[in-house]
């Protein structure tokens, strides 16, 4: 599969703390169904139609963006701001495991089912 391939390129030589956290993020991106991985030289989407999530590895930490139609207060939230007239990108920054919880998995759950099909009218 070519995205994994990339995503192992990704993260090569990256901290072992950070990728460990990339690794637990992405299996709570896996348990909400079929997603594309889009990994670029700084950052890994994912995607269905529209990108609904990223992750990248600051040194030790884990800084995510999840898309929501909505503003969300969660307390790793560093940064929120549109994107599109609907869609606001949360900026979270994850400095441990066990902060990876729930609430976070609920978060991208509900972007992967709200943002992650694209626009729809209404």
């Amino acid at each position: 599969m070519a995205d994994l391939d990339s995503v192992e390129v990704y993260l090569e030589g990256k901290d072992p703390d950070g990728v460990a956290l990339f690794r637990r993020f992405e299996a709570l991106v896996e348990r909400c169904g079929a997603s594309e991985r889009a990994p670029r030289s700084s950052i890994v989407y994912w995607k269905r139609r529209r990108v609904f999530a990223g992750a990248y590895i600051e040194r030790r930490r884990l800084e995510l963006n999840i898309d929501l139609l909505r503003e969300a207060e969660h307390p790793c939230v560093i940064a929120a701001f549109h994107t599109t007239k609907r869609v606001i990108t949360h900026r979270l920054r994850i400095t441990d495991a066990t902060q990876l919880d729930d609430s976070i998995a609920a978060l991208v759950a509900e972007a992967y089912a709200d943002v992650g099909p694209g626009p729809r009218s209404g």
